[in-house]
């Protein structure tokens, strides 16, 4: 097979990479770039190789599926998909649950918005500012992380309204609700409330505590269904399988994809079964959804969750990495502002866009991946595969108070 350098590659340049490094191979942890460099990933391919790269478990499993059934689609069922099915909805933080199989998150927000209109006869859905919902044109409509995502792409859907994301207190954002339901947007004609239980590409932002159970408690006093965006933060990245489960509330629906196959590209809605029964057959679909290929990644992904104890790893490993960012915080407040997180799901501010880029910078120098999020680029993200070991915590924070 004739190779061309990737640099020179005929791909669009929509694509922004975030390093010019150009990967070889990956192995647990750690990228390998083309001079045999290895690095240390706390990116993970934005938050999907929850496993680490090339997972045994993962690439047996994908290999055995491959040689026996690549595709069917809808011409008839498949055992491994509906096992897969049987065992997630067996694990989900509500009860009678059913789901759809689709292929990205962008994807699965889009069915999320289509099934709560449909069942509820709603057209109103509410997102938070800095939230990243994808971008799909519906799925644009509820993402405010950044103005440059939505630009030049309107008009974008009607029917969403944004409120402010509960950052410090809970009040404000409240005060937000009430005031658009007598401002703009009767609570009667509102369908869904649509939530990231930590905010992602927003700036890795967890709420105060108590946000999901009293925004659980608005939506149930209005009939109005509360979707839980799980993209990013589920499948153990902060240290529960589903990051709602940390305030233990049940959604009617969880947005999926990401975690959910160690990088084989599927996504999903999880909820109950009362609503995923809404949609008449027919009146939803997917070519690829639940491809037997992914859904035996699935499956091998889930394994090495639960049985390899990588959820708890992540909230163990996530503590000591919380606590030596906050001590590199401290120790160089001209240049950091704070460290924050979940599990593995950790963010570091700094004082500013450019900041973070001189950071990231001299990270990769000192071979430790990360990238940069918030409306201005001004954090960044540490999400590396949920593997990660107590030695290598020490090797990035280590790097980090090198670089401040």
């Amino acid at each position: 097979m004739a190779t061309i350098s990737s640099t020179r590659a005929p791909l669009s340049r929509a694509v922004s990479y975030t390093t010019p490094l150009e990967i070889v191979a990956g192995e647990g942890a750690e990228l390998v770039a083309r001079d045999g460099r290895r690095y240390l990933d706390c990116v993970s391919g934005y938050g999907v190789t929850n496993t680490g790269h090339c997972h045994p478990r993962v690439v047996e499993a994908v290999r055995a599926q491959v040689g026996t059934l690549l595709h069917v689609s809808t011409v008839g069922r498949v055992a491994v998909s509906a096992s897969y099915a049987e065992r997630l909805c067996a694990l989900a933080p509500m009860p009678d649950a059913k789901v759809f199989f689709t292929n990205s998150g962008t994807e699965a927000v889009e069915a999320a918005l289509k099934l709560v209109r449909y069942a509820s006869g709603r057209p109103g859905v509410v997102s938070f500012g800095g939230g990243f919902h994808g971008r799909t044109l519906g799925s644009l409509s509820l993402t405010t992380s950044k103005a440059s995502f939505r630009a030049r792409h309107e008009p974008l859907p009607t029917g969403t309204y944004h409120v402010p994301y509960p950052r410090r207190e809970l009040g404000p954002t409240f005060e937000a609700i009430e005031r658009l339901f007598v401002e703009q947007v009767t609570p009667e004609r509102v369908a869904a409330f649509v939530v990231e239980p930590v905010l992602g590409e927003g700036g890795y932002v967890v709420p105060p505590g108590g946000f999901l159970p009293q925004l659980r408690e608005l939506c149930d006093r209005h009939g109005i269904l509360l979707v839980v965006d799980e993209v990013q933060a589920g499948f153990g990245r902060t240290g529960r399988l589903f990051a709602c489960q940390h305030e233990g509330v049940e959604p009617d629906l969880i947005t999926m994809a990401k975690g959910i196959a160690s990088g084989l590209p599927m996504g999903g809605i999880l909820g109950r079964a009362a609503l995923l029964d809404a949609w008449e057959p027919g009146a939803h679909g997917t070519t690829f959804g639940g491809n037997p290929v992914a859904c035996a990644a699935a499956h091998a992904t889930l394994d090495a969750l639960l049985d390899d104890g990588l959820v708890e790893n992540a909230a163990a490993r996530g503590a000591e990495l919380l606590a030596g960012l906050s001590a590199a915080v401290a120790e160089r407040p001209d240049t950091l502002v704070e460290a924050r997180g979940r599990g593995l799901m950790v963010g570091l501010e700094t004082v500013g866009p450019d900041a973070a880029t001189a950071l990231k910078a001299a990270l990769l120098e000192d071979g430790v991946i990360v990238s940069t999020c918030g409306p201005d680029w001004r954090v960044l993200r540490f999400s590396p595969p949920l593997i990660l070991t107590a030695a290598q915590v020490e090797r990035v924070v280590d790097a980090v108070r090198a670089a401040a």
